[in-house]
């Protein structure tokens, strides 16, 4: 991949009036290649410090950034069973990890240090993990079911069952202040949750066109005043929640189409502070696009050489993004690995 200097207009309020135009760069601090079996989800710590990588072949390798050196390998098998790994997630303060699998009978928790097991869950079919931002609590969509995990003791402690009716849930997020839960179902239906009463705050259904086996990632603004979602083609919906109305859609057209579905893209969206920008990833140049939502301009950040990339994680804290890439255009191994530190003429509000 190779950087690009970007003129953007970040906002220096919470407005879409004319700001100063400051740079955006990348620049590469991690490469690794020759990856094998079939590297399948990543996460990067919030601190970026630790990249994590799951495979079909049930390896979960964790290795420093930027060194590359690797820190630990766990093999995930919970009843001696193997299965491979779909979902990878990171606690807020970098202690805990989590995996997950779509066919999975059970949800696996870490120690981010060392690899150790701290729990295994018996949450089936889990696609979203969302740890709240302050609470040592965890949200799991676990096929059509919210569970609420308490960290310290292992267990969880609530279920909403059918929150989205039968249809399984596919996202689920935190605002940034902790009040407001949010998921978002393979037919596109986003609910947002007051917290921790689970109680329904509202309903809005996405428009018409929705991609196959979308959406997969789902963020909120800080106060959750805004939602966005993308589907694994990287199509990006934007929901004004005090509206209850879908405000933008980013179209984005995959160079590697037929391959877009083995993208795993699940901490692939973050708002800026102020709410105006969206980090997304960019399956046209299979790399990383800055989206202003008031005027609906779409700015590259990254732009791949690669047919696509076979997953994407953000740690927006950090400013950090890492991809996982193929070897050739029919997503064949040996695998790469990048990572990516975002630096700012203007820090991003």
């Amino acid at each position: 991949m190779r950087a690009i200097l970007v003129a953007l207009a970040l906002p220096l309020a919470a407005c879409s009036g004319a700001p100063s135009e400051p740079g955006v760069t990348a620049t590469r601090v991690l490469e690794i290649a020759g990856l094998q079996p079939v590297v399948n989800a990543l996460a990067l710590s919030p601190n970026g410090s630790l990249v994590v990588v799951g495979d079909f072949d049930d390896d979960l390798i964790a290795r420093e950034v930027p060194s590359g050196a690797e820190r630990w390998k766990v093999r995930v098998q919970p009843g001696r069973e193997r299965r491979r790994i779909d979902g990878v997630f990171f606690s807020p303060d970098a202690s805990l990890v989590v995996t997950t699998g779509h066919e999975a009978q059970t949800l696996e928790v870490w120690d981010a240090a060392t690899g150790r097991s701290v729990a295994v869950l018996d949450i089936a079919r889990s696609r979203g993990v969302a740890f709240h931002p302050s609470e040592r609590v965890l949200a799991v969509a676990g096929a059509a079911t919210i569970h609420v995990v308490d960290v310290d003791r292992g267990q969880v402690v609530r279920t909403l069952p059918n929150a989205h009716a039968s249809d399984a849930i596919f996202a689920i997020a935190f605002s940034a202040d902790g009040q407001t839960l949010a998921t978002i179902s393979g037919e596109g239906s986003l609910k947002l949750w007051n917290w921790p009463a689970l109680v329904l705050r509202s309903s809005t259904t996405l428009s018409g066109g929705l991609e196959a086996m979308s959406p997969v990632s789902l963020a909120l603004t800080r106060h959750g005043t805004r939602a966005a979602s993308n589907g694994i083609y990287g199509r990006v919906h934007v929901v004004d929640i005090a509206k209850g109305r879908e405000e933008r859609v980013f179209a984005n057209v995959a160079q590697a189409p037929n391959h877009g579905m083995h993208a795993e893209l699940r901490y692939s969206l973050a708002f800026t502070d102020d709410g105006n920008w969206l980090f997304a990833p960019d399956s046209h140049d299979r790399g990383l696009r800055l989206l202003h939502v008031p005027s609906g301009k779409t700015y590259p950040v990254l732009q791949g050489e690669g047919p696509f990339y076979k997953a994407v994680a953000l740690a927006l804290p950090a400013s950090m993004v890492a991809f996982l890439r193929p070897g050739d255009d029919q997503g064949r191994g040996p695998y790469g690995l990048d990572v990516w530190r975002l630096n700012y003429q203007a820090t991003p509000r």
